[in-house]
Parts: structure tokens; sequence; C-alpha cells
């Protein structure tokens, strides 16, 4: 059972993560972060110690996160036989699509941290991205080096079409903004997503 500390600690982390996902790390101060999760600040820093780790157990959330969906997704689309490597690519493409809408602060945070976010803290990608990244990539790798495509640009081509999509969606042909809020408009996505992919990689279509 939870005790009011560990109540405390996780609504200053859940706090934390949003701020950090929707303004970045280097434009929050641990004053914000406090202010909106109703405690003092002392609060946080008995928790945390300082902002740094605080930012570091936010990030450390978010790669588990990611970990619980490309570690076995990746592990199908290696393991499965030929014929069902089509299946297996859609459902690790599926899957990354279906994390960043349900928890739309892991794309948000990482593409902070592409625009040099919290520059001071250098470990994270050798640390945390790296190791997952190559993951991906080694499962990727068995649908892209029979199509002599590259594994590694093969699985950012999916990372930066789905963190597109799902942070800033399309246009739909009115002038509004859809995206993962929107089943049909990501059901398209989702379709052209597969199809993309099933051609570039010479896979058999469903």
């Amino acid at each position: 059972m939870d005790t009011p500390v560990d109540g405390e600690r996780e609504l200053i982390l859940r706090v934390a993560t949003g701020l950090f996902a929707g303004l970045g790390y280097d434009t929050t101060s641990v004053e914000q972060i406090a202010e909106a999760a109703g405690v003092r600040p002392a609060a946080v820093y008995g928790h945390f110690t300082d902002k740094r780790r605080l930012y570091l157990a936010v990030m450390e959330r978010a790669h588990r996160v990611l970990a619980a969906v490309i570690e076995p997704r990746s592990d199908e689309l290696r393991e499965a036989p030929p014929e069902r490597k089509a299946e297996a690519l859609h459902r690790f493409v599926d899957g990354y699509l279906d994390l960043c809408a349900e928890h739309p602060e892991v794309p948000q945070l990482w593409a902070h941290r592409w625009m040099s976010d919290a520059s001071d803290i250098v470990d994270l990608e050798p640390r945390s991205a790296q190791p997952l990244t190559q993951y991906a990539v080694d499962g990727v790798a068995s649908v892209a080096k029979p199509a002599n495509l590259d594994p590694l640009f093969v699985t950012y081509t999916i990372i930066w079409c789905v963190q597109g999509f799902a942070m800033s969606g399309a246009l739909d042909g009115t002038g509004q903004r859809r995206g993962v809020e929107d089943a049909r408009m990501t059901q398209r996505f989702r379709a052209h997503m597969h199809q993309l992919l099933d051609r570039a990689l010479e896979l058999p279509s469903r």
C-alpha cells in the first residue's frame, strides 16, 4: 500500500512529466512544478534532491513505457517466419503508434531533447535511448536486410513518421488538424504506414 510520502512523490513525478513534456526541461523550474503539484519546493527537493534528478526519474519512467512495447514487438518481428513478417511489422508500428497516443508525454519529452533541451545532461542517449533503439533496429533488420535497405533508417523512418503524426497530426482537407485523438484519421495513417513499409520492404500484402 502506498504511503502519503509515496503518493506525494508520485504526484510530483506526474506533474513534472507533464511540464517537462509541454515546456521542456530548460524552461521549467522546480517552483513551477511545486506550484502545479500544490506542494512547497522543499517537498520536491526532499524527494528528488534537484531538478536534474527529477528529470532523470521522469525519463526513466518514459524509458520503461517505451521498452515495454518496443522489446516484445522487436522480438516478435525478429522471430517471425517469412510469411508472418508483414504482420509482425504491422504490430510493431501499431504498438508504437498506440503508445504515442496513450502516452503523449513520451514523444514530447524526446522531441524536446532532439531540439537540445537539457543538453547539459549528456548520458541519456548512450545509457537509455541507444540500447533500446538498437534493440528495435535489430528486429527491423530481419525485414530490412532482405530488401537491401538500411535497418537503422527504416527504424527511424517509423519513429519520425509516428512521432510526427502523434504530435502534430495532419490537415484533413478542411483546414482542421486531426491526429491521434481522431479515430478515422489515425486509421488512415495506420493503413498508410502498413502500405508504405510493405512496399518499401517488398513484403506480401495481406
